[in-house]
């Protein structure tokens, strides 16, 4: 019983993630959680403790397999680099239109909440700089394996891919851009090792 409802749990944060990153927090309504996750409002409130604390569930959901993802890709790849240069080619290229959203989850949740003292806006920031440690440590881990130059940190490096990767995802949610898309993504990654 408790895996049965363990499961449950996992499936309505995932499918509650996927509308909240369509909408957005403020747009999706209760009745639109209600008819995506098949929960009344009262099992939301007792599960979640209310739209918040789903939303809050949701995004943490959206960086985890954001980690898997690219773990996925890592664990095939001869290189860091190339793990994740397969990782931005499944973003920008083959799972671009199963995407809610165009925008990362966690960059849409930054500039959500126009108020900065709000729960869900310091979440946003201590998820996004948890996934930029994250990706810290895969450059550094491509510095020592001599993949990388090393003129930069790990966190320059760091910074340089997540501007790239938000870049990239934005300029192709454009129409008919999709044959630059391969091009895009060589330069990014010719630019990661000169730098």
């Amino acid at each position: 019983m408790v895996n049965k409802v363990k499961f449950e749990r996992e499936n309505v944060i995932r499918v509650a993630s996927q509308l909240f990153w369509h909408k957005g927090f403020h747009a999706t309504s209760t009745r639109d959680l209600q008819e995506a996750i098949n929960m009344r409002p009262g099992s939301i409130y007792s599960a979640f403790g209310s739209k918040e604390g789903l939303y809050s569930e949701s995004l943490k959901d959206y960086t985890v397999q954001m980690k898997t993802q690219i773990e996925g890709f890592l664990s095939s790849a001869d290189t860091v680099l190339g793990g994740l240069r397969a990782f931005v080619e499944n973003v920008i290229i083959n799972t671009k239109d199963c995407s809610p959203s165009a925008i990362c989850m966690l960059v849409k949740a930054n500039s959500e909440f126009a108020e900065k003292d709000s729960n869900l806006y310091k979440l946003s920031l201590d998820l996004a700089a948890q996934f930029e440690a994250y990706l810290t440590q895969l450059f550094e881990q491509a510095i020592s394996n001599g993949e990388l130059k090393g003129t930069l940190t790990g966190l320059e490096y760091a910074r340089f891919f997540q501007v790239q990767l938000t870049g990239l995802r934005g300029y192709f949610n454009r129409p008919d851009e999709e044959q630059l898309a391969q091009k895009m993504i060589n330069q990014m990654f010719v630019l990661i090792k000169t730098l």
